[in-house]
């Protein structure tokens, strides 16, 4: 009977989870269940649609986890400041098919920085929800607290490019990748 009672259970929380796969209805990730608003960055003409568990890092957690100078200029986090979505706006306007240059040359940079990163994936010149040129990479990179899987987006704005950047542990990758692109699908600039 036993057995019985636990594969019924088993069988609620997987319908559970499937009755929560988009922004709109929260995402389960490991047993929680992340909720999504939609969110303006402060000081940048931008709304994105992040976790809402998340909150800003913290200025000291900040330079910890990003000791250089050039650290994203906004960053959200979950509580363990394990999984983070960061943002700088490039007051720069480029033209179409840019983000792709952009993202190449990134790649080359971080490479020559560190010739152990490994680009794994990328992709190039694609559009947002809102119509948005957008491209991207992802690698795995060494943080204090070990390995970190990482995607830098590029995205071409009216008149400037968003980074974004979004990283976690490599052992929750698999459930926050798809997530991160959701997430970043949904840019929108704030007319000025």
């Amino acid at each position: 009977m036993k057995y019985y009672d636990e594969k019924i259970l088993e069988v609620r929380r997987e319908e559970e989870r499937l009755r929560h796969t988009t922004l709109e209805t929260g995402i389960y990730v490991e047993d929680d269940l992340i909720t999504f608003r939609q969110i303006s960055l402060p000081n940048i003409p931008i709304r994105v649609v992040l976790p809402e568990q998340f909150i800003p890092m913290p200025g000291a957690v900040k330079d910890v986890k990003y000791p250089s100078k050039n650290a994203p200029d906004f960053v959200v986090t979950s509580m363990d400041s394990a999984v983070n979505f960061g943002f700088n706006l490039f007051n720069k306007r480029i033209e179409d098919g840019d983000t792709a240059v952009m993202s190449r040359q990134f790649r080359d940079a971080l490479r020559n920085v560190n010739p152990s990163i490994k680009i794994s994936k990328w992709e190039d010149n694609i559009k947002t929800d809102n119509d948005f040129e957008m491209s991207w990479f992802q690698f795995k990179g060494y943080a204090l607290d070990g390995q970190n899987f990482n995607r830098m987006y590029f995205i071409k704005m009216k008149k400037s490019v968003l980074h974004g950047i979004f990283n976690c542990p490599m052992r929750v990758k698999e459930e926050w990748v798809d997530i991160a692109a959701k997430c970043f699908q949904t840019v929108e600039e704030i007319e000025e």
